[in-house]
């Protein structure tokens, strides 16, 4: 489903992605401080003013001035603050005695006791049916001597709505910029994008359709920018190819015309000889796309002339066997003229390897595959290209690692060896422990165009140029693989080769 998405919707879709639990991680938090600075507020108050009974305590210390006590201990709970309940202790021989009360509190429990007894200051989360508090416990000295408590009930009811507030406001903020940030980039995409792109998109349809003289604004400094400028020059050279190509077609026509008339008019006997030559010349022009069938055709036309005994029809196929061997001839020279020599320097061959493999080590960390290189000692130097060695090698690489997915081993080994002529050779092996080439295929993979990767983009053309560069280099390659256990690409080049 994600490969259906326009880009527009995949950008916007990862950002809200990333986005999403990131502010909903933040608001949570952010909710969550706010909650515990309230309670942290209000048990600080609440000790604030626990002590500050506790002092009263003392002072009001007797009998008769206990309902002094009392009537502070009122005053406190009745200001409609946070504190519910209130109850003052005193420590007796017979145990802890109420002195002042206020609200609902419950009997001296733990709590209580040891702040009385041992003068400690206990705060403490109750719970009661529908809602939490804090008790306050502190003891109250005199002389040194805790001699009683003061019992502090605070709710949290007002701390938890105020935060229940703040999370309802804080998830209307996070929807609010949820949704400003997806209009926002859905609006900065079409303009910035979309828009463009479907302008682009228009030229290409139009061009396709044979219209080549549309053109995509270039008025953008960016990356789409650059896609149209590169479109549009792109254009321009088919345009000038085209307008050439009729050009030449059209020269060709009218040459042929004119040979094909004085031809018939010379001598209508000999015009089908004339016009194999004039065939045999415009096969010639267009070599690259038929010098390599004609060379099937000569081996055929000597079968065929070997075969008939008739002296005409001998004679005739020489000279159509002349002319096709022109044509080839033709070619090859068309194709010699395309494809210069290769540059020949001095190549240190474990250097050239230990970069390339330096080069792909982010893919081969990032798919967690161990590489091995080892070189031998006495390694001669190579007179080669050194580009055309590092994409044959590249190549090999780039398919160990596309072949072993996620783990596994790549071992690269460059040793000395025996050239097919006995002289010295360089023997490089590049091997990894995929998942191997079935035997049907292993005869076709040297073939231009066969892949089993199209999918994921394959052309089928790798390991056509690595054997091409091989031959040039006066070297070999050969695969060996075994399904389930992996592939070795074997690469042999003769040292100082001319």
């Amino acid at each position: 489903m994600w490969h259906e998405w326009s880009l527009r919707a995949k950008i916007v879709g990862l950002t809200v992605g990333v986005v999403l639990p990131v502010m909903a991680t933040a608001t949570a938090l952010a909710v969550r401080l706010s909650r515990n600075a309230l309670e942290d507020d209000l048990r600080t108050s609440g000790l604030a003013l626990a002590r500050e009974l506790a002092a009263s305590a003392v002072a009001y210390h007797g009998t008769e001035n206990d309902a002094l006590l009392q009537q502070e201990i009122r005053s406190m709970a009745g200001r409609g603050g946070p504190v519910r309940d209130v109850a003052v202790y005193a420590v007796t021989p017979a145990g802890l005695a109420v002195r002042a009360i206020e609200g609902r509190p419950e009997r001296p429990d733990a709590d209580v006791e040891v702040a009385a007894r041992e003068g400690q200051e206990i705060v403490a989360v109750k719970r009661e049916t529908l809602s939490r508090l804090w008790q306050v416990t502190v003891p109250v000295w005199e002389r040194k001597r805790s001699v009683g408590a003061v019992s502090l009930t605070l709710p949290l009811a007002r701390a938890d709505a105020l935060a229940r507030r703040i999370e309802r406001q804080a998830v209307l903020l996070w929807l609010t910029a949820m949704c400003l940030l997806v209009g926002a980039l859905s609006a900065f995409m079409n303009r910035a994008l979309a828009a463009p792109l479907g302008r682009i998109l228009g030229v290409m349809g139009r061009a396709e359709a044979g219209d080549l003289g549309e053109r995509a604004p270039e008025d953008r400094k960016d990356e789409v920018g650059q896609v149209a400028r590169g479109l549009n020059r792109m254009l321009d050279r088919v345009a000038s190819f085209q307008t050439e190509l009729a050009r030449r077609v059209a020269e060709a026509t009218a040459q042929l015309r004119t040979t094909n008339e004085r031809l018939y008019a010379a001598q209508q006997q000999v015009g089908r000889t004339e016009r194999l030559a004039a065939a045999g010349e415009l096969a010639a022009a267009m070599a690259h796309n038929v010098g390599t069938p004609l060379s099937g055709v000569v081996g055929h036309l000597q079968l065929l002339e070997e075969e008939v005994t008739d002296a005409a029809v001998k004679a005739r196929l020489r000279r159509i066997l002349g002319q096709v061997n022109r044509a080839v001839a033709a070619a090859r020279q068309f194709l010699g003229a395309a494809r210069p020599a290769p540059l020949r320097v001095s190549v240190d061959m474990e250097t050239l390897l230990a970069d390339l493999l330096l080069l792909v080590s982010p893919e081969s960390q990032r798919k967690g595959i161990t590489v091995v290189q080892t070189c031998a000692d006495d390694l001669p130097t190579l007179a080669a290209d050194p580009s055309q060695l590092q994409e044959l090698f590249l190549g090999l690489i780039t398919n160990a690692l596309d072949a072993m997915g996620t783990g596994g081993t790549l071992r690269v080994v460059a040793e000395t060896g025996r050239s097919d002529k006995g002289g010295p050779a360089i023997r490089v092996t590049v091997s990894d422990t995929g998942c191997g080439i079935p035997p049907e295929n292993l005869a076709k993979v040297f073939e231009p165009f066969f892949t089993t990767r199209s999918a994921s983009g394959g052309t089928g053309l790798g390991l056509a140029i690595a054997r091409r560069i091989a031959q040039e280099h006066g070297g070999t390659i050969r695969l060996e693989s075994e399904p389930g256990r992996g592939t070795r690409a074997v690469v042999e080049l003769p040292a100082g080769a001319e």
